[in-house]
């Protein structure tokens, strides 16, 4: 069941990620197609007052993984922009220097959010610190026990990490397995392609994974039934 507050989180559909123009290492520019899909989503949790979540790299050069990936995603750049066709309005954004006060900003009637970090996961910034995505969930009320539905790239990578974290914390992880991807791992350097990760997410994080049509179709049901 989607619980009340769910959240939907859109991890790194961001410049750098999807369009060669913008990055090398990272780049997975099929990802492109999921954006329509990722937008109706979004559309779907805004008219249930459900937030949406960006999590999107927002890198300084003393960044760990920039040793091994190399420049990409930099702060402040335009590689970091949010792809064309998604939804950004209104969007309430945490910064890599985020303090707790910033969240006391929140008038409880923001629902696009865009939390940026440092690392593969949502929860965790560069050196161990928490990024806010943890103090955010909080602070809109949603709890372990909740549903957190994961779209964006890439499954083998951040959002592997990122459920983790999640399924650490008590949440529930549903990864939306139509608007998600990876790279393909045709000779196992990678550790897995998408599909194995999201079988990897099922056994080890216990999480859900849904087409967005069923995922569309569980919050139609809710409305009609009067849940949400």
């Amino acid at each position: 069941m989607v619980a009340k507050r769910s959240a939907l989180l859109v991890m790194n559909m961001t410049n750098s990620f999807l369009f060669r123009e913008y990055g090398k290492e990272v780049v997975l520019e099929r990802a492109q197609k999921m954006i329509p899909a990722i937008r109706a989503l979004q559309e779907e949790f805004i008219s249930m007052d459900l937030p949406v979540i960006y999590l999107n790299d927002s890198h300084l050069p003393t960044d760990y993984e920039i040793k091994d990936w190399g420049p990409h995603s930099m702060e402040r750049e335009t590689e970091t922009h949010i792809a064309d066709g998604l939804k950004t309005d209104n969007l309430f954004i945490l910064g890599r220097e985020w303090k707790d006060w910033d969240l006391d900003r929140l008038q409880g009637k923001e629902l696009m959010f865009e939390v940026k970090k440092g690392t593969y996961s949502g929860f965790t910034d560069s050196g161990g610190q928490p990024t806010a995505l943890h103090s955010l969930l909080k602070k809109l009320g949603v709890k372990p026990g909740d549903t957190l539905y994961f779209t964006g790239i890439h499954t083998n990578g951040g959002i592997k990490h990122t459920a983790a974290d999640a399924y650490f914390r008590g949440f529930h992880p549903v990864i939306v397995s139509d608007c998600t991807d990876s790279f393909d791992d045709p000779n196992g350097n990678l550790g897995m392609n998408h599909s194995q990760a999201l079988e990897y997410a099922k056994y080890w994080y216990r999480a859900g994974i849904m087409l967005s049509g069923e995922v569309s179709e569980l919050l139609g049901s809710l409305v009609s039934s009067g849940i949400a």
